[in-house]
């Protein structure tokens, strides 16, 4: 069943909120990458694995309850 608060057939606010936090995530990389050592592509990847299995233990969570 399509959400009717989601006209443009996504949900406008969590895509804002996920772009806001890959872009603090990509931030910080930038600037406090060199401390660790890992290289910038290994950070980013670790970046977004973590980024990407929350999104989806959450979604999993979600659908569990019966929220979406």
């Amino acid at each position: 069943m399509a959400d009717p608060g989601a006209r443009f057939g996504f949900d406008f606010v969590t895509t804002l909120v996920g772009s806001g936090l890959t872009l603090l995530l990509t931030a910080g990389i930038v600037r406090y990458g060199d401390r660790f050592q890992f290289t910038t592509t290994e950070l980013y990847a670790l970046g977004g694995g973590g980024l990407l299995v929350v999104g989806l233990l959450f979604g999993v969570v979600l659908a569990a309850t019966g929220s979406k």
